[in-house]
């Protein structure tokens, strides 16, 4: 919650004193390099998953050779990634398009984020290590804190000097003090790594899947980039830079929102794995147990989110940083199909099932591609469109295809099985009609600015929603399990 804060505060001034223009530099700058890193072909999840049975059985020389492996392909994918991103230089004026032009040290800037971006994957191998073995709580609160007082230091700087290249140097001396930090606990924690006689070549098998997963991590990485890094490239190449910056104001809020998610839920994919080897029975009621905890969360925060994103951002940012209400309400719709994948994609990535769907991401990215292509050229939709072809390629094919997935090849289920919990994540979703229709209709009622009104429609809103979470899902199972944990909880 304070990273939030502080997130809110460092835009604020950012936008205050650089200007929207720079903000949407910034957001197609990290398009860019986000693009970059296809090179990295998803192998972070791969290696987590490699590192799951040697940990358990504490085969010491295994995970020495797999670190070793690690450690070397990171190497070079950082690398790459520089040289690549070196050759796009000439590339940049027509990708700022005429807006970006007339910023200063555009090049510098670029070369600053390029640097950080790739020097980050030299220590990758580190996070691998602790993330499979269930301590991703060091890497956050060791990134935490780190970003704290960056940010700290970019507001204090910022209010200083009017100098995008220092807000973004401070950003790469964070990524570099963080890993270092970070390195330290790996080698105080494991020293074995340093053992010498344990850095031998990999097994025939081990690099059988190795090799599969990271050519399924290839089609997923690419699929995930086009739909999602492509965005702002595209706004920028089609509409502007500003509507970039605009757009990034309402995408951080949510990102906010989905980073907090991430940090609770992104902790269980290592537990996940473990699960998959020690009890692989209890993972078809933990997978159930995550889809209604995803979609309790989306009942509570989709609809508050069409209400008061506009509102938020008229008290925080001011009326000219204001979208259509049209435009925000494709925005949360997006929000909650890409929130709504979760569940499946960490078990995905703890059963190592990159290979099976090696062919979803590919299909994913062309029907994004198609669909956002048609809504810009053809029906001239602009920003909107941009949103539409994401949700079009989710909601057809993606939100279906990968609970189908964890279904046959993770939990093993027949095909009946595969289609009831499919067709009843699929239903789950549709209930959300109900509230977002429900709040909408109140909304039109309620008038007013500031922050005693958005703490009103908070209120209300909130009240509206949790009526209509308990009415649809309170007779479950699973929901009246949550809820007497809760209030054991709190009785204590």
């Amino acid at each position: 919650m304070l990273t939030l804060g502080l997130s809110f505060i460092t835009r604020s001034v950012f936008i205050h004193k650089l200007g929207e223009q720079y903000l949407g530099l910034n957001g197609v700058f990290s398009s860019i390099l986000s693009v970059l890193s296809i090179s990295d072909l998803g192998l972070e999840s791969v290696f987590a998953f490699l590192l799951y049975k040697p940990l358990s059985e504490n085969d010491e020389r295994r995970i020495v050779s797999f670190i070793t492996l690690f450690k070397q392909i990171y190497m070079y994918v950082g690398i790459f990634i520089f040289i690549s991103g070196l050759a796009l230089f000439p590339f940049l004026p027509d990708i700022i398009g005429e807006q970006g032009k007339d910023l200063q040290h555009v090049e510098l800037i670029y070369f600053i984020m390029l640097f950080n971006s790739s020097i980050s994957y030299f220590f990758t191998f580190n996070r691998t290590m602790l993330d499979a073995n269930q301590k991703n709580y060091v890497i956050t609160l060791i990134t935490f804190s780190m970003n704290t007082f960056i940010s700290i230091l970019q507001i204090t700087c910022l209010y200083i000097v009017d100098s995008m290249v220092l807000y973004v140097s401070l950003v790469l001396l964070s990524t570099i003090g963080s890993n270092i930090i970070i390195s330290l606990y790996v080698t105080k924690s494991y020293p074995f790594l340093k053992n010498k006689k344990y850095r031998q070549s990999i097994d025939k098998s081990d690099k059988i899947l190795l090799i599969k997963n990271t050519l399924g991590g290839v089609s997923n990485k690419l699929g995930g980039i086009v739909v999602f890094a492509s965005d702002n490239i595209i706004i920028s190449m089609f509409v502007n830079l500003a509507s970039v910056g605009l757009y990034s104001n309402y995408t951080m809020v949510l990102n906010s929102f989905t980073g907090l998610i991430q940090k609770v839920l992104g902790t269980l994919t290592s537990s996940i794995g473990n699960l998959s080897i020690e009890s692989p029975e209890k993972s078809k009621r933990v997978f159930e147990n995550l889809n209604l905890i995803v979609t309790g969360v989306s009942f509570l925060v989709a609809p508050q989110l069409l209400v008061l994103l506009r509102p938020l951002i008229s008290f925080w940012l001011g009326e000219r940083y204001i979208l259509s209400q049209y435009i925000v309400l494709l925005i949360v719709i997006n929000f909650v199909l890409q929130l709504s994948r979760y569940p499946s994609l960490m078990y995905i990535d703890a059963y190592g099932l990159q290979w099976i769907q090696k062919w979803k991401s590919l299909i994913e990215a062309v029907l994004n591609i198609a669909f956002s292509l048609i809504c810009l050229i053809v029906f001239n939709l602009g920003l909107a469109g941009v949103i539409i072809g994401t949700i079009l390629s989710t909601g057809l094919f993606v939100l279906w295809y990968e609970p189908f997935i964890v279904a046959k090849y993770a939990l093993k289920m027949s095909k009946i099985g595969q289609f009831k919990i499919v067709s009843g994540i699929l239903i789950d979703k549709l209930w959300l009609i109900v509230p977002t229709l429900l709040v909408w209709f109140v909304m039109h009622f309620l008038s007013g600015n500031g922050l005693i009104f958005l703490i009103q429609l908070f209120s209300i809103n909130f009240f509206l929603v949790l009526l209509t979470l308990l009415m649809v899902y309170g007779t479950r199972p699973e929901f009246k399990y949550f809820l007497n944990k809760i209030t054991r909880y709190l009785l204590k």
